[in-house]
């Protein structure tokens, strides 16, 4: 469905349209995520959307569980009772934070990846943007947990990667491809590994799947928090970026793949941008989720009407595919 409005052959222009009813999961939705939160990845789960998000409160990230759909006007979900439902270590590698989760069910077990800091995870966003850094921070990793229902998870005592961060899954011909970003250059690039059994990862190449745009384009410092779909023939991952911003990044992007290594930009791109100043978004869009539906596709993201030195102050907000007139 997404090929045809923003695939190599497209024939329909289109665009996402800002739902009335945004944001759609606020703050309120319980004291773990009080300072923010943001949606990351939705599993299908017997017809039941399974809404997986990270939160901030205190300065230390965890991730919630949010059930719902995305029928009707609006999509609605509503937090899980034993939120956060993966919580931030006492000690080690997670002792800082965990987020960006990423659920994939595979090997007859769920599986749930996730970003894991020692300290604060926006520190070394603080730190690149007034000139203090720019390469891959330390104490940043990949980290794995099970679970037989979702719900309940057993946290692995080590990372699977040890650096990194915003991690995305999908599981083709009985193998785990795992889309992480890296620093390079003060942006980031979103880069690739693989596992035939979920935990031992072999990295595709030292070089990035999808790279920053040239001098000028709207991507042209940083892409990130990718996400990764397979609808039609193709697969699709879609992303936010920037040309000035590392972590406030105003604009969302997708490519296609035949095989989950090389990657096309749509011409399309930007598909959504940042809203209007005061607006719940207005400052910056980030972890774009495309959702195909029987009548078109449902767009969420992670809207914030602060900066990441402000105060990050990001909510879930919704769009909808609208169909431009025939040409």
């Amino acid at each position: 469905m997404l090929e045809r409005y923003f695939g190599p052959q497209a024939d329909r222009p289109a665009t996402f349209l800002r739902g009335a009813d945004t944001p759609i999961i606020g703050t309120d939705a319980g004291q773990w995520c009080s300072d923010f939160l943001a949606a990351t990845s939705v599993v299908d789960n017997g017809g039941e959307l399974w809404l997986y998000a990270e939160g901030s409160s205190g300065g230390h990230e965890q991730i919630g569980l949010f059930t719902g759909t995305v029928d009707g006007e609006a999509p609605r979900f509503a937090p899980h009772p034993a939120n956060p439902v993966l919580r931030v270590g006492e000690e080690g590698y997670s002792r800082g934070g965990v987020f960006d989760p990423a659920v994939v069910r595979f090997g007859g077990s769920w599986h749930l990846y996730f970003s894991a800091t020692e300290g604060d995870a926006h520190e070394f966003a603080e730190q690149l943007a007034h000139g203090a850094a720019s390469d891959q921070p330390a104490g940043e990793s990949i980290g794995h947990a099970t679970s037989t229902d979702g719900v309940n998870w057993v946290k692995d005592p080590q990372p699977v990667i040890p650096g990194g961060r915003c991690p995305a899954v999908i599981v083709w011909d009985e193998t785990l491809f795992l889309f992480r970003v890296q620093v390079k250059d003060g942006g980031y690039r979103i880069h690739l590994s693989t596992s035939r059994d979920g935990v031992t990862f072999v990295p595709f190449s030292d070089e990035p799947v999808l790279d920053v745009g040239a001098a000028g384009e709207w991507d042209a410092r940083s892409v990130t928090t990718p996400k990764v779909i397979a609808d039609g023939s193709l697969f699709w991952l879609s992303y936010a970026g920037d040309d000035a911003g590392f972590d406030d990044l105003t604009g969302l992007g997708v490519a296609w793949s035949e095989d989950l290594v090389h990657w096309t930009k749509s011409p399309a791109n930007p598909i959504f941008a940042a809203g209007q100043d005061g607006k719940f978004d207005g400052v910056s869009v980030q972890s774009p989720i495309i959702l195909p539906t029987d009548d078109g596709a449902v767009l969420l993201y992670a809207g914030s009407d602060r900066t990441v030195g402000q105060g990050l102050h990001s909510t879930v907000g919704f769009a909808r595919l609208v169909e431009s007139a025939a040409p």
